[in-house]
């Protein structure tokens, strides 16, 4: 029979299939921590799932999908902290040995192969006897290992992962200085907060059914019971999460030491004067934060640095009047939380100094052209991108030390001397 809980747990379930199918899709630097995260709640999907087919005896039309997704329980307590991992240290891989993070896993889905290749009848049986109690799902086995003790061990494997998960979490924001990133850091507390609720339910659960092992009682007696509810809590509140929060899949982009700026442009990467009044308002502050001094991705840092470089110039985006890092982020297809980092610490310039600096650049190899004596200096700044008048001489004076008009002089000088 069906009730509000039931209804609750397939909203869940929708909510968790939408939202790994989104994480699996997803693209960008992140790719690899997404898909992690993905398996995480697609495995937590399936799981409340399958107890739902379960507990209201709707098993016994769809039987082909019983242990189907066994070996993917395994799976998540080993995605949760390798998301950890990759998102705190932005990998873009796998490490040499971390597939040994996945063998419970291939073990598991090895003992069910005979089950697996079982025939349909055999399957509906199985089906049809557990719809009738569906106690038989944590005591009938159809491996070599019973059901009831691959609960336990998916629990305790659980636990083991989520001290691992905490203890770098922990070390890395004692270590780190990651002010800039505390949304993502928050929510990697909040998502391991998540994973404790629903391993502290599934947990004991577990150790009920261990200690009441030769009464007979089975922790699905009460199906719809309070540790239950905590696992269902747990994913359904990480599902609606994301849909919330969708900035925290950029994850942190890592650095250590002081990067040399890359030979785009050698006037890009000076030292700026003074700011004047106008420019200082219109821009945020430069991080000054201390460098990382832990594992990071450095390709990834240069392949950002050269990609911000080359489209700026080949595209000349630099000339679109009010251009945002916004959108200059969506032309790269870069997560702005890396593009933002790279201008902090890979140029040392704020967005506005840094796009100004190129429409000076611009403006300056008009002027030596001559063009000056065909455009007015106001018509020459739209045509660079500035938008106004006082933000082109602020800019201009900023850049090179003059205003564009003692510039021209100077210009006009030196080509008379010649």
């Amino acid at each position: 029979m069906i009730n509000y809980y039931d209804i609750l747990l397939i909203g869940g379930v929708f909510t968790s299939f939408l939202t790994s199918i989104l994480l699996f899709k997803s693209g960008g630097s992140q790719k690899h921590a997404n898909r992690l995260l993905g398996v995480v709640i697609f495995g937590w999907g399936w799981y409340v799932f399958l107890y739902l087919l379960i507990v209201t005896g709707w098993l016994a039309y769809i039987p082909g999908i019983y242990r189907i997704g066994s070996p993917v329980y395994y799976l998540i307590p080993a995605c949760n902290y390798l998301y950890t991992r990759s998102v705190l240290l932005d990998e873009t891989r796998f490490r040499k040995y971390d597939w040994l993070h996945f063998l419970p896993a291939t073990l598991h889905a090895m003992e069910l192969l005979p089950y697996y290749l079982s025939g349909p009848q055999e399957k509906q049986m199985v089906a049809n006897a557990i719809a009738g109690n569906f106690s038989l799902a944590y005591q009938r086995g159809d491996g070599l290992i019973p059901a009831f003790w691959h609960f336990q061990l998916r629990w305790i494997l659980g636990v083991i992962y989520l001290i691992f998960q905490w203890r770098l979490l922990y070390q890395i924001l004692q270590k780190d200085n990651l002010k800039e990133f505390r949304t993502v850091t928050n929510w990697l507390i909040t998502f391991a907060v998540f994973c404790t609720v629903v391993y502290a339910g599934l947990g004991s659960m577990s150790v009920f059914a261990w200690l009441n092992l030769e009464s007979g009682k089975s922790p699905l007696d009460s199906g719809r019971s309070i540790p239950r509810l905590m696992q269902v809590a747990g994913f359904m509140a990480l599902s609606i999460y994301l849909f919330f929060k969708p900035e925290i899949l950029y994850g942190v982009p890592r650095g250590t030491g002081k990067l040399a700026p890359l030979d785009i442009e050698p006037e890009m990467t000076k030292k700026p004067d003074s700011e004047t009044a106008l420019v200082m308002e219109d821009t945020q502050q430069v991080d000054k934060s201390p460098d990382r001094e832990i594992p990071f991705n450095p390709e990834l840092i240069e392949s950002y640095a050269e990609q911000v470089g080359k489209y700026i110039i080949d595209e000349e985006a630099f000339r679109q009047p009010g251009y945002t890092i916004n959108e200059l982020a969506k032309a790269l297809k870069m997560p702005i939380h890396h593009l933002s980092y790279i201008l902090n610490h890979y140029y040392k310039q704020r967005f506005t100094d840094f796009i100004n600096s190129y429409r000076v650049d611009y403006l300056k190899k008009r002027l030596d052209n001559g063009d000056w004596r065909s455009f007015s200096l106001e018509g020459l700044a739209r045509d660079a991108g500035f938008s106004s008048r006082s933000t082109f001489f602020a800019a201009f004076k900023k850049k090179t030390g003059i205003t564009p008009s003692t510039y021209v002089q100077q210009n006009e000088m030196v080509n008379f001397d010649r």
